[in-house]
């Protein structure tokens, strides 16, 4: 029995994959390289070998380019959180977090981590997506740290998790996470969370 040739279509599909990720990764090599404010659309298209309208037909403006990692894993989150409803949060932190380190890529984290150092306010706004992945997450956070929604402190504990995490994550890309990493960043997590318990008995 043979196998059916890849249609159209799905070949289509790769090509776009291909050259939408061209042209992510031009962008933020020029990031890193002159500055966000120091790269223009029409530098990004020149160094994707690319129109500027086919840049913006992936990515709307630079922001979108400069942010499209972080909104990934951001968004991977976030899907992990609704796909286990039942579950802590620190658990669904935990399956996610694994999930994450067997995505890697190399170049990818190393061409962000150049982009962020750069640009410092770039770094500050992709660490916010994964923090306002958990105070969406709020209120299965509450569970966890018997703090009301409300409480000032819910919103301390919201941002050190969010920052925390963005941190790990290019960490663990850009040093080959391993199981012993994992479980100590887990722990720490688990510790502030009981920390946060503990105000509350």
């Amino acid at each position: 029995m043979t196998t059916p040739a890849p249609t159209s279509g799905s070949h289509r599909e790769r090509a776009k994959a291909k050259r939408r990720e061209a042209i992510r990764r031009s962008g933020m090599r020029l990031f890193a390289e002159h500055g966000y404010d120091g790269t223009t659309i029409a530098d990004i298209a020149r160094a994707a070998d690319v129109a500027p309208r086919t840049v913006q037909q992936y990515f709307p403006s630079k922001h979108d380019i400069a942010l499209s990692v972080a909104n990934e894993v951001a968004s991977r989150l976030t899907d992990a959180v609704k796909q286990h409803p039942e579950a802590g949060f620190l658990d669904v932190v935990d399956v996610w977090l694994t999930a994450e380190a067997e995505l890697n890529d190399a170049e990818l984290m190393a061409l962000t981590k150049a982009m962020n150092e750069a640009n410092p306010g770039l770094q500050a706004l992709s660490s916010s997506q994964l923090t306002d992945v958990v105070q969406v997450a709020s209120t299965r956070l509450s569970a966890e740290t018997g703090l009301a929604v409300d409480d000032p402190l819910s919103a301390v504990v919201s941002a050190a998790l969010g920052a925390a995490l963005a941190q790990y994550i290019g960490t663990a890309h850009q040093f080959r996470d391993t199981p012993d990493l994992h479980h100590h960043v887990m722990a720490c997590l688990r510790a502030l969370i009981d920390a946060a318990r503990g105000t509350h008995d």
